[in-house]
C-alpha cells in the first residue's frame, strides 16, 4: 500500500524486534519490560501509521519490523484492541508488565487472528496487503 495514503491512517499493526538483543520497550523512560526478536506487540495508533513507525525505530535503534495490517475508524480503535488482546492472551504470554508485547515469533499466526478478531467483531476495516 502507498505510503503516503498509510502515514496520513490510523489503525492496528504490530511491530518486533529483529535484533536477539533484549531491549527496554519504551527506552526514554527505561522501562524494565525488555523484548526482542521472540516477542510481538499489537498496536493501535490514532495519530498515523507512519507517526507509530518512526517512534519504535528511534526506540530500538532501527532494529525493528513494522506492520500496519488494518485501518480503521479512531472511533472503534480502543474497544477493537481490547478484543484483540483477549484473543491473542488466549494463546500467547505477555512479556513483563506489558498489556501489548506477547512472546510470539509466529507472526502470520498472530495476524491471522488479528484478522479473524476484526473479521468477527462487525467492526469496519481495511486489510494492508
Amino acid at each position: 500500500m502507498d505510503n503516503n495514503f498509510l502515514n496520513q491512517q490510523c489503525g492496528i499493526y504490530i511491530v518486533y524486534p529483529t535484533s536477539s538483543e533484549l531491549k527496554s520497550i519504551y527506552r526514554a523512560k527505561n522501562y524494565k519490560t525488555k523484548v526482542n526478536n521472540q516477542h510481538t506487540k499489537i498496536g493501535i495508533t490514532k495519530d498515523s501509521f507512519g507517526h507509530r513507525e518512526g517512534a519504535y525505530l528511534n526506540n530500538f535503534d532501527k532494529e525493528v519490523i513494522f506492520l500496519p495490517i488494518a485501518v480503521i475508524n479512531t472511533e472503534y480503535l480502543d474497544n477493537t484492541e481490547k478484543i484483540i488482546k483477549l484473543a491473542l492472551c488466549e494463546i500467547y504470554s505477555r512479556v513483563g508488565w506489558s498489556r501489548e508485547w506477547f512472546h510470539a515469533t509466529d507472526r502470520k499466526a498472530f495476524i491471522n487472528i488479528i484478522l479473524n478478531v476484526l473479521d468477527n467483531s462487525g467492526v469496519c476495516y481495511k486489510s494492508i496487503d
